[in-house]
């Protein structure tokens, strides 16, 4: 997975893998980016899950929802 994949993603999470293949690091550096409160996560069970908006936020990426997706902004009501 790279920076364009995890943009146009439907997911709401990524693993951990995904992330560290995003930052081109290895995957004990996401873990321990985790542990310090770095990054944010979601442990479900045994599985480590990062949510995909704030990543990109963090990344400094916008992302657009696409349809379906109302704008607060939009003005309709």
């Amino acid at each position: 997975m790279d920076l364009d994949d995890l943009r146009i993603s439907r997911a709401a999470v990524v693993t951990v893998a995904q992330a560290a293949s995003v930052f081109g690091v290895d995957v004990r550096t996401v873990s321990r980016a985790i542990e310090n409160g770095e990054l944010p996560a979601l442990r479900l069970g045994r599985r480590v899950l990062i949510p995909r908006l704030p990543l990109l936020a963090a990344l400094g990426v916008s992302v657009d929802e696409g349809p379906g997706v109302p704008d607060a902004g939009s003005g309709d009501r």
